[in-house]
């Protein structure tokens, strides 16, 4: 009985988690958190947090130990006139600290700082985009589902269509030709009905992918619906465009590069300026005579009576470095040009895709009320051929293509809708609204 409870159990949980749908925002969270990308951006980010640490630690004195051990064969010692050999050692620590260098310590932990946050922002960057194509996925999955309800609402009429000719067939009143005719339509509908499920897999497939699912078969996504009665929301283009420049990632990174840029011209200069050193040592020796003659004090003595304080200052001035320094101030402004033409790339970029999210959000909302026309006259269309149909005035041929043209229109319109609702999103996004708003 236990093993039955625990098999019972264990099946409960796998159709439960087999049976999870997923949020448009908790796939948005998952690819943001889990993508390998961004997990490699966010170790870069690490990385280059290191090297923040390490520009403030350059403040920090360095301290450091010794220990001296020699052998000397001499040739000779005036004490005795004649050749000798002796031992020595000294010990002690030393330590130095830059007191000045042109702010070149300053300049470099500032240029770090900058260099984390555009790591961070090109992160950000990474994740916009991967967030743009999961609601591109998602929508998708939307649309063939929305196919696919339209392809088995079609096949529902004609297997209903086939039903009636049958009975019109046994009482007489059709030929054999038109019941042929709507067990065709029926075999073609099913497999319309067949390859809409198969698109629904796919997509849900494609997702998963991007996902980078371990398992793509137990994953599944939560539906929902948008209306047919759907605007066009109102906007101002100059004002999406001031939002993206100062919102996107990839713009705001140019810019912080092109501070790092205008920090590199700052270092390049110290190079000119002197550098100012302390520094400080403590220590002691000690020496032994093999010869005889040569008496020397024990070590614990020499090592107390030796001891020392060594205080010191270096000033290096700059005189002549090969033009070293020039060289290296004008590959400085140079990189400052590169910087700053690539922030109004950027910006060139945003307003390419600006106006063109703007231009398509337009376009398709024109083609999704033209579908819905098309809809609406398809209807019209196919509930005359239905009832010139059942008074016996229109033959089955004519009314499988009012149907199918009906079939068409909606499979349009439903298209024309998911591309336009897309398309808002793209604009919402550069426009500073979050991906997620209005599709929940």
């Amino acid at each position: 009985m236990r093993y039955f409870v625990i098999i019972i159990g264990f099946v409960f949980f796998q159709t439960s988690q087999a049976q999870k749908l997923w949020t448009l925002e908790e796939i948005v969270t998952y690819a943001t958190e889990n993508n390998l990308t961004v997990l490699q951006n966010k170790i870069n980010e690490n990385l280059i947090a290191n090297d923040l640490q390490y520009a403030n630690n350059q403040w920090l004195p360095n301290v450091g130990g010794y220990i001296d051990n020699k052998f000397t064969l001499g040739t000779n010692h005036p004490a005795i006139n004649k050749g000798y050999q002796q031992y020595s050692n000294s010990l002690g620590i030393n330590s130095s600290i830059t007191i000045y260098n042109g702010g070149l310590l300053d300049l470099n932990i500032e240029k770090a700082a900058l260099n984390v946050n555009s790591s961070k922002l090109q992160t950000e960057a990474i994740i916009n985009d991967i967030s743009l194509m999961v609601v591109n996925y998602y929508l998708n999955i939307m649309l063939n589902r929305e196919l696919l309800e339209i392809a088995e609402g079609n096949l529902a009429v004609s297997e209903q269509q086939l039903d009636r000719s049958q009975k019109l067939f046994n009482a007489g009143s059709i030929a054999r030709a038109d019941l042929v005719q709507s067990e065709a339509t029926v075999a073609q509908e099913k497999k319309n009905v067949a390859d809409a499920k198969i698109e629904v897999e796919r997509s849900i497939f494609n997702l998963s992918m991007l996902l980078q699912l371990a398992d793509y078969r137990d994953f599944d996504v939560e539906l929902i619906q948008i209306p047919d009665n759907i605007e066009l929301g109102l906007y101002d283009l100059n004002q999406v465009l001031q939002t993206a420049y100062a919102q996107q990632p990839a713009v705001k990174k140019a810019e912080v590069d092109l501070e790092m840029a205008e920090k590199d011209i700052e270092i390049a200069k110290t190079g000119f300026k002197p550098t100012i050193t302390g520094s400080y040592n403590f220590g002691t020796s000690y020496a032994d005579y093999f010869n005889k003659g040569l008496e020397t004090d024990a070590w614990l003595s020499q090592w107390h009576d030796n001891l020392t304080n060594v205080f010191g200052i270096s000033v290096n001035v700059p005189i002549f470095e090969k033009f070293n320094n020039k060289l290296n101030v004008e590959k400085a402004k140079i990189g400052q040009s590169l910087a700053q033409n690539s922030v109004e790339q950027q910006k060139q970029t945003i307003r390419e895709n600006v106006q063109e999210a703007y231009f398509n959000a337009n376009s398709s909302y024109q083609a999704y009320q033209a579908a819905k026309e098309s809809v609406r006259s398809s209807e019209l269309s196919a509930d005359f051929a239905q009832k010139s149909f059942d008074a016996g005035v229109l033959n089955i041929y004519d009314l499988n293509t009012a149907r199918n043209n009906l079939l068409i229109a909606k499979s349009q319109m439903a298209q024309a809708k998911y591309n336009f609702v897309f398309r808002m999103k793209v604009l919402d996004f550069y426009a500073g609204i979050p991906l997620t708003q209005g599709l929940r």
